[in-house]
């Protein structure tokens, strides 16, 4: 029984048992994984996960069930289960079921080739690039972790009130972890990229290239003293960082006090330099999506222009109790989850300045690349952050030697405030991102 067909016996039994309205929140993953390990296969593993969840209207009240399982005997199990708790639970407020929108993006073109792709190209891609990375340098002892996988995801969104938004995307991923070694000391380094339409589209040997420069560029590493200097927070650091505190922006955390950013709608809260954009609809992203979790239109959203806050993250619930529209920000953590908010594919605008014109222009200071800690290190209510992290010590506008053993302190909103430049080196890995950022200075503690 295919999800089409199910949903339509559900409803068809639903209303034969009293449903005034119904719908469907489904979801299917499947991710094929090869993972290699001196030269042989280490793992391979095919996982599948998913379900569907159902809540409707009986007698004035909204029930709610959900199931693993798409089989015909499962129908008559959710609609007694909705139907009992309908009875049972209360809310504040009542949910409600969206007809949806006026009108929706044209769905991107799910990548068939991508999804059916051979588990011999998965095997040969993870193996080659084992081997680039440690042809690559003699002081790479190991590719640690070493692996190429594949990942599909279907969304359906059905209700007796008209919405029906469906979408499946896949999405392919190489990365590569290594060992560098010289001297007694010991370093590691990684990388990973990504394809939306094959496998053989990533440049496997420059991802183990990239990794093995990451890993090697460590060694000889020690503390600096603590201090104040000028930070480049680089790309990826910058997205750490960034990504810790997305919670701010969202319209739930600013009405439960939760945001420092309650009240500041319409003033300057970063830098000019700053602006901070979650545009789902970009081609070519791993994070797009045409509608959100309750089925609303996605659409460009300006967060931060310029440094003025322009708005929250809204779904339907938080938008209609602050007076404005949804901005399309509704998630689901799983298919049985609560609708909550969070973004789509959250980024920094990039700026025209190198990396290596930050660097060229810092006669001294410090290029940070990893952070560590953030969960323990991070206070998203204050903004405190006291963050252990790796990085680069600059002299006379040119990378000296790997730093280690510090600490990085400060606050997140003053950092947004404090951004100096913002560079052109955006890339696109995950759903949050940022180009690196410069700031005249933070505290560093070292030795």
């Amino acid at each position: 029984m295919n999800i089409q067909q199910f949903q339509e016996v559900l409803f068809a039994k639903g209303r034969e048992m009293g449903y005034a309205d119904m719908e469907i929140y489904y979801v299917n993953g499947r991710s094929t994984s090869v993972k290699v390990l001196k030269g042989e296969i280490d793992q391979y593993t095919i996982v599948e996960n998913g379900g569907l969840s159902f809540r409707g209207v009986i007698n004035g009240k909204m029930g709610y069930a959900s199931t693993e399982k798409l089989e015909p005997d499962v129908i008559d199990f959710l609609l007694e289960e909705a139907r009992s708790n309908a009875d049972i639970l209360e809310s504040e407020e009542q949910d409600e079921l969206f007809a949806g929108s006026e009108s929706y993006p044209e769905q991107p073109a799910y990548a068939v080739a991508l999804a059916d792709t051979v588990p011999e190209i998965l095997i040969e891609a993870a193996l080659e690039m084992e081997r680039t990375a440690l042809a690559a340098d003699p002081r790479i002892v190991m590719a640690r972790h070493c692996s190429v996988s594949i990942r599909e995801n279907e969304v359906l969104i059905v209700n007796t009130k008209g919405l029906n938004c469906h979408r499946r995307k896949s999405l392919a991923t190489a990365y590569v972890y290594v060992i560098a070694a010289d001297h007694g000391e010991t370093v590691t380094g990684g990388w990973h990229d990504y394809s939306l339409r094959s496998v053989e589209e990533i440049d496997i040997a420059d991802v183990a290239h990239k990794a093995v420069k990451e890993a090697v560029s460590k060694l000889g590493a020690h503390t600096i003293q603590s201090d104040n200097y000028p930070v480049i927070f680089r790309h990826d650091a910058a997205a750490q960082l960034l990504a810790a505190y997305t919670s701010v922006f969202s319209a739930e955390s600013v009405d439960k006090g939760f945001s420092r950013l309650a009240g500041k709608l319409g003033q300057k809260v970063a830098s000019e330099h700053i602006t901070l954009i979650d545009d789902p609809l970009m081609k070519n992203v791993p994070a797009g999506s045409t509608f959100d979790a309750e089925g609303s239109a996605t659409r460009r959203n300006e967060i931060i222009k310029d440094g003025e806050l322009r708005t929250y993250f809204h779904n339907r619930k938080t938008a209609r109790k602050a007076g404005v529209q949804s901005t399309s920000h509704a998630s689901k953590g799983s298919y049985n989850g609560k609708i909550g908010v969070s973004y789509h594919n959250l980024y920094v605008a990039p700026g025209t300045c190198t990396l290596e014109d930050m660097i060229r222009k810092t006669d001294r200071g410090l290029m940070i690349v990893e952070l560590q800690g953030l969960h323990a290190g991070t206070n998203t209510a204050s903004g405190n952050f006291s963050l252990a992290c790796l990085g680069y010590w600059i002299e006379q506008g040119q990378v000296v030697r790997a730093v280690n053993q510090i600490t990085v302190s400060g606050n997140f909103f003053d950092v947004l405030q404090q951004v100096e430049e913002v560079g052109n080196d955006l890339r696109f890995t995950g759903s949050c991102t940022s180009p690196s950022l410069k700031l005249a200075a933070l505290s560093i503690s070292g030795s």
